[in-house]
């Protein structure tokens, strides 16, 4: 892994600010995948396991079901390669239709979009004190 590759990744990611949907990345972050990533944020849980969200974004750690119980809403920073799936359940919930499990779109919803997430795997990760 080159150090500068890494650090303009650290300096992308940290310039990223608002985003209207943050289970949607901006395109700086997208422009990451399959790239060695430092990120830093909040861990959360999620439905899908632990979650890292950040300024404008939000990843899941690969492999990790839940944070543990004392990091949960603390800052913290996590290295890994980031990935992109489509993997997200989702579905357009029609009216008269019984409700579906997954997240429900509006019509009209390109599905494979909706349905990305990105993920960073071989992650290691710290608290930020």
């Amino acid at each position: 892994m080159q150090i500068a590759n890494l650090l303009a990744g650290v300096l992308i990611v940290s310039s990223i600010s608002g985003c209207a949907n943050p289970s949607k990345p901006p395109e700086p972050l997208a422009a990451l995948r399959g790239q060695a990533v430092t990120l830093e944020g909040i861990a959360e849980a999620r439905k899908l396991g632990a979650a890292l969200r950040g300024d404008g974004f939000e990843v899941w750690i690969d492999r990790l079901s839940e944070w543990p119980r004392e990091w949960a809403g603390r800052r913290v920073r996590v290295t890994g390669v980031l990935e992109e799936r489509n993997d997200l359940p989702v579905f357009v919930q029609k009216p008269g239709e019984p409700a579906a499990s997954g997240i429900p779109v509006p019509e009209g919803t390109d599905l494979r979009e909706a349905s990305r997430r990105y993920v960073v795997r071989d992650a290691n990760w710290s608290l930020i004190r």
